[in-house]
């Protein structure tokens, strides 16, 4: 398999220093927050149910929910939440923000909790066959929830409800009296979470300043008694996170190496970096030992977390290597692990190490010539890679 080195083109109008006035995201954090409700019928509900069971043409009857309409994800909104509570639902800030200290990448880092409450009401609809309403019944659904967040003081934050659906777990048709009562019903919010301030950046993504008043005309020249300007602090150890030099995407499976702790077959599923970034990778391994002698060692195995300092992309004589450690789960026991990959033009060559909590090797696969399957590691295209003049 030929390797395609990038080529960056040349922009036809070179780059200079630029100061612009643009939105800057301090951190961005989506998630997915689900509610169960139970609803409950009323005694006049449950006779108009019933009394639409009654008929054979009207059956079955269907329960059907309908969460509100959201806007379109771009562009952000700006945050105004009678605007929400006009569209059917809110998420808003409740409380002040609290510092917090939190452990990541090894360190500690200074961030905030936020409290957030989304709130919605959804419409509950009993239909017959013929999608006549036979009754309706509207249901509140709220979710209180805390977040940690880069948000320093200086900033604001934006939090926007992107897609509300709701599902009904079981029983959604009904073919007999007397009907139930109750139901279930689950409502997920998905939710996109900014925090942003506004500042001047000099092109390529550098803080710029004001320049001084010290243009002089013939009045008289006003002293400098302007406090200077300062831009929240950034948190750099929690976003934006660094981009991935390569990604590794494939399956690929072969026999351990000779210096391997076990004699066996393992077989890999790689897809780390995708898009170029740590974020959704995913590393699954299956080891199968050829030999019983000394009791089975096979195992399945599970990457959990990547770290990004330990990611390193380089060429090597044979392809582009990439390596990365983390840590997985093994039999529900927590394990560390190195793995790297080889993507070379004539096979795949993997290396996988497992270490447990002792900081003892109990698995080293040795390297590993794939003879089924195939891993792709390409290179990533960043900001180092760019080339530019300077006039």
């Amino acid at each position: 398999m030929s390797k395609k080195k990038h080529d960056i083109p040349k922009a036809a109008n070179s780059l200079q220093d630029e100061c612009i006035r643009v939105q800057k995201v301090y951190d961005w954090v989506t998630d997915a927050l689900t509610v169960t409700k139970t609803v409950l019928f009323t005694e006049d509900q449950l006779r108009d149910i019933e009394e639409a069971m009654d008929d054979p043409s009207r059956r079955p009857l269907r329960l059907v929910c309908e969460p509100p309409k959201t806007p379109p994800l771009f562009p952000l909104s700006s945050g105004n939440e009678d605007h929400d509570h006009d569209l059917g639902f809110i998420c808003e800030q409740v409380g002040e923000t609290r510092d917090v200290t939190i452990s990541t990448n090894g360190g500690f880092i200074d961030a905030q909790l936020v409290e957030l409450l989304i709130s919605t009401d959804v419409k509950v609809l009993v239909v017959d066959r013929h999608g006549c309403v036979v009754t309706k019944a509207v249901v509140n659904a709220s979710v209180f929830e805390s977040f940690v967040l880069c948000f320093p003081e200086g900033t604001d934050l934006f939090c926007k409800v992107s897609k509300i659906f709701c599902r009904i777990p079981t029983g959604t048709v009904l073919l007999n009296t007397p009907a139930p009562d109750r139901f279930n019903i689950e409502i997920t919010f998905c939710l996109d979470i900014q925090v942003e301030a506004e500042v001047k950046l000099e092109v390529l993504a550098k803080f710029c300043s004001p320049r001084d008043n010290d243009l002089v005309a013939e009045e008289d020249v006003v002293d400098d008694r302007c406090p200077k300007v300062h831009f929240p602090e950034q948190c750099p150890g929690i976003f934006p996170r660094p981009n991935c030099d390569c990604s590794a995407e494939g399956e690929a499976s072969g026999d351990t190496g000779p210096d391997a702790t076990e004699q066996g077959r393992l077989s890999v599923l790689v897809n780390i970096c995708p898009d170029c970034s740590l974020v959704d990778s995913e590393l699954r391994a299956s080891f199968r030992d050829s030999d019983s002698g000394d009791g089975s060692q096979s195992f399945n195995f599970t990457a959990k977390t990547f770290d990004q300092e330990t990611l390193c992309c380089e060429e090597t004589k044979d392809g582009l290597k990439l390596i990365v450690s983390g840590t997985g789960k093994v039999d529900g026991k927590t394990v560390d692990f190195n793995f790297a990959v080889v993507d070379s033009d004539s096979e795949t060559l993997f290396q996988l190490q497992l270490i447990n909590r002792k900081g003892k090797t109990i698995f080293d696969s040795d390297v590993v010539c794939s003879d089924e399957g195939d891993i792709e590691v390409e290179d990533c295209v960043t900001f180092d890679d760019l080339k530019f003049k300077k006039v």
